[in-house]
């Protein structure tokens, strides 16, 4: 057995795959991960200073072990790191009662997130326009706005999450390498045959956890309707920072009345940006990782500086700075959690268009299963790639 044979190869450590590797290594495996970057890094899907957390998923009954895992690995890392991973900010889901938009492929997402918190025993509100405006008086709503007020919910710090787990791999003797491209892989007789920019390896299995890189490795049958989106993050100035802070300010996530009209603003941390975190999200122009355009044009700061001021009060037309993600979204907006289709040997993570970041943990921790055991403890049956034939 060679230096270059590994029991899992991990190629990709954004927030998916710096789990994969953690678990995998934890549970003793001899890992490799491999990155085309160095993270935690701003080009992929998994930065961002802060990322929303919520108990009660909306999205469907089947995301709710995940979140329940994650939640109890983040907790693991904060005991042994001594480092605050996840902070409970409170949590606001705001839509015109009665519906507004599809969030996520699903429609009336307010109620349908207080039923899964009522049926999971989650503490939360039900809260009419001016019971949210009196609790958070920054906050604009319409008349017709209800809100979905979570107090569990919170944020993750989604640098340190990824720093965290992959320190924590090195901890239990995994191996990485950064700047370093895979280029191709192939099955074998023994395993798998991983091509580099700067080498060849061998493993027994390998993760693909690369994000909008992911066609490079996978054909497109195999990703049936998967696109890529750039969307952009902004953080503008504060007429008074400490009222945004995380203790004064819980996450929004604002629905409206068209997919055009969504919305989201996040507590400022106060050791991160000084900012006020806001965003949109597009889904008419398609991308992909090579061809992205990561300037940040004037026209889009003032629609998104427009858009922030007609929701919040307290926010200056100036902003401080900004960021690009890649969205890698299905059909269904559902996660990719599978082996690929010709071989067992190669274990497939994404996309998660858009909702992953919360679940990271618990995905990292079933890629590792699967990987080294062939099956995973938690149900991943919904995700498979093999549906997205079916959604054609």
């Amino acid at each position: 057995m060679t230096d270059n044979h590994y029991d899992v190869v991990v190629v990709g450590l954004g927030i998916m795959g710096a789990g994969a590797l953690y678990q995998a290594a934890k549970r003793g495996a001899k890992t490799l991960g491999l990155d085309q970057f160095a993270p935690p890094h701003t080009y992929g899907s998994s930065h961002g200073d802060t990322r929303i957390t919520r108990q009660a998923i909306g999205e469907g009954e089947m995301y709710m072990p995940f979140i329940q895992r994650s939640n109890e690995i983040w907790r693991e890392l904060e005991t042994v790191t001594h480092r605050q991973l996840y902070l409970a900010t409170g949590g606001l889901i705001i839509a015109p009662e009665g519906g507004g938009a599809q969030f996520h492929a699903r429609s009336d997402f307010v109620a349908r997130t207080a039923s899964i918190a009522t049926a999971y025993g989650i503490d939360h509100e039900v809260l009419t326009d001016q019971e949210t405006m009196q609790r958070y008086p920054l906050l604009k709503l319409r008349p017709q706005d209800i809100a979905y007020y979570e107090p569990g919910a919170g944020v993750l710090r989604p640098e340190l999450c990824i720093q965290t787990q992959l320190e924590q791999a090195v901890h239990y003797g995994a191996t990485i390498h950064t700047n370093e491209t895979v280029t191709t892989y192939e099955t074998t007789a023994r395993g798998v045959r991983i091509t580099t920019n700067k080498g060849r390896y061998d493993a027994g299995r390998i993760v693909l956890a690369m994000g909008a890189w992911l066609p490079d490795l996978l054909a497109a049958e195999h990703r049936p309707g998967v696109d890529i989106y750039r969307q952009v993050i902004y953080w503008f100035e504060a007429e008074d920072i400490t009222a945004f802070t995380e203790h004064n300010f819980p996450f929004v996530i604002w629905i409206g009345d068209t997919a055009a009209d969504f919305f989201s603003a996040f507590p400022a941390m106060r050791d991160g940006l000084q900012g006020v975190k806001v965003l949109t999200e597009q889904y008419a122009q398609t991308t992909t990782a090579q061809t992205i355009d990561r300037t940040v044009k004037a026209e889009e700061i003032a629609h998104l500086y427009h858009m922030t001021n007609t929701r919040l009060h307290g926010v200056r037309d100036k902003l401080v700075h900004a960021d690009v993600c890649l969205y890698t979204v299905t059909p269904d907006e559902h996660f990719i959690l599978d082996f690929h289709p010709d071989s067992e040997r190669v274990v497939i993570a994404s996309p998660c268009s858009g909702h992953g970041f919360k679940h990271a943990a618990a995905i990292g921790e079933t890629l590792a299963e699967l990987a080294l055991n062939g099956r995973s403890t938690l149900d991943i049956s919904q995700f498979s790639l093999a549906r997205l034939k079916t959604l054609e």
